[in-house]
């Protein structure tokens, strides 16, 4: 059986998901497969699915889901409450078995950027070949190339949701040569079950990693950012999760009472805990996201450089239940986007000063160099990718409502973006459908 999944609420272009859905259908159906078409709104929706399917014994030769993604995989609900399921909870699904391929079941991903990450990432975790698209979607009327369907499209007609080169990725000009006509679709990239190539943790570069950044301040922005944002009055308790080599916390040691700092990195705990450090630091490795610390035992949480990485609604509840009553998290990490036009005087004026500080600072150039050269620091960036300026935004002004995030300065394709909560009230944040 074929599984077709779509959603109709996140962002725009729901009555078109489900036309592309349903044309889908029709072409599976047209070649005597059996069909199931679902339509899919959050995480909780797609656990119930897989769940109805399984208790009714029916086996997936082919998963599909056309909708939008981030670069972790299918977005839910609406851009005001983003939902996505993080790498824990695919693997904990896969290890439950809860989706219930047949051999030689295989998933296809009708999303946008679904080959960057996460197609390969689902072949590895769930053990079949996933198919992706590598550039952003469109719907057209033609599956091969791309035709534009016009505001009056009928209702009923075919309707195909394809990979192909746009504005998003190829600028004004792209756009012009799609809807001029001369845009072919892209074909699915398909990826095998295969393992990771190479170590895709910071454990390889945990050494030249400590290099560059055995002073944190080499960061001026986001330290300068931080440093207004710690809370005034008793020195606060400091959770650095994500922290690396401690390089933060020890410059903090001065300003807190007591600090700990947790990484998914071995390798980074060792270099942190090598250091000279306050006997009021500690590191902790961790491997889920879940916090090895009592309700209430922390003032400030902070997020530096590493939010990209992390589980983000599993950890966020743990995150408020370790903050104490108006203790707030402090993020800062960098985001992918392409530098619109009244952002060039800004571009132009940080690229500058970001020149200049690496000339100020001979030691930390070189080391930076020696890093970003390494083919193991490569392997790791393929396999822990940047998101999307949108993504993080969205979530965290989702969570914390009021609150917004701020833009600290601006690079051709990435920018650093820092969000402060401000004080929180006991509690957890919005209910997720799943868990």
């Amino acid at each position: 059986m074929h599984w077709i999944g779509y959603t109709t609420l996140y962002r725009e272009g729901g009555p078109q998901l489900a036309q592309a859905a349903r044309t889908l259908a029709r072409e599976h159906e047209a070649t005597g497969a059996a069909v199931r078409l679902a339509r899919i709104e959050s995480k909780r929706d797609f656990v119930d699915e897989m769940e109805r399917l399984r208790a009714r014994g029916e086996r997936l030769d082919g998963l599909h889901f056309l909708g939008h993604s981030g670069m972790y995989g299918p977005m839910f609900r609406t851009t005001a409450m983003p939902e996505q399921f993080s790498p824990h909870e695919w693997r904990t699904l896969a290890e439950r078995g809860a989706i219930p391929f047949a051999e030689g079941g295989q998933a296809w991903f009708h999303a946008c950027r679904t080959a960057r990450w996460f197609a390969p990432f689902f072949a590895r975790t769930f053990g079949v070949p996933a198919h992706g698209y590598h550039w952003y979607t469109s719907f057209s009327t033609r599956r091969e190339r791309f035709r534009w369907p016009g505001l009056r499209y009928p209702k009923d007609a075919p309707l195909h949701l394809i990979g192909v080169k746009g504005r998003k990725s190829h600028g004004v000009i792209g756009s012009a040569l799609k809807y001029a006509g001369f845009a072919e679709a892209e074909a699915f990239r398909r990826y095998a079950p295969e393992p990771v190539l190479g170590d895709a943790s910071y454990d390889g570069v945990a050494e030249l990693y400590d290099a560059v950044f055995e002073d944190i301040r080499v960061r001026e922005d986001e330290w300068r950012w931080l440093e207004a944002h710690l809370p005034a009055g008793p020195p606060p308790r400091v959770l650095d999760i994500g922290c690396g080599n401690g390089a933060l916390l020890r410059q903090l040691a001065p300003r807190v009472a007591r600090g700990e700092g947790v990484d998914g990195s071995e390798g980074m705990i060792r270099v942190a805990r090598r250091h000279d450090n306050p006997e009021h630091l500690a590191f902790t490795h961790v491997d889920e996201p879940t916090l090895p610390f009592p309700d209430a035992s922390f003032d400030v949480v902070i997020s530096l450089l590493s939010f990209r990485y992390l589980d983000w609604d599993p950890l966020m509840n743990e995150v408020r239940r370790v903050l104490a009553p108006g203790g707030r998290l402090l993020v800062i990490d960098m985001v992918t986007a392409p530098v619109a036009p009244r952002e060039v005087p800004r571009l132009v004026a940080d690229a500058a000063r970001a020149v200049a500080q690496r000339q100020a600072r001979p030691a930390y150039r070189q080391a930076l160099a020696r890093l970003v050269a390494d083919p193991r620091w490569q392997t790791m960036l393929r396999y822990n990718p940047i998101r999307a300026q949108h993504e993080l935004v969205w979530y965290l002004e989702s969570r914390f409502p009021g609150r917004h995030v701020e833009l600290l300065n601006v690079g051709w394709h990435a920018r650093v973006l820092a969000f402060d909560s401000g004080p929180l009230a006991p509690g957890t944040v919005a209910p997720q459908s799943y868990p």
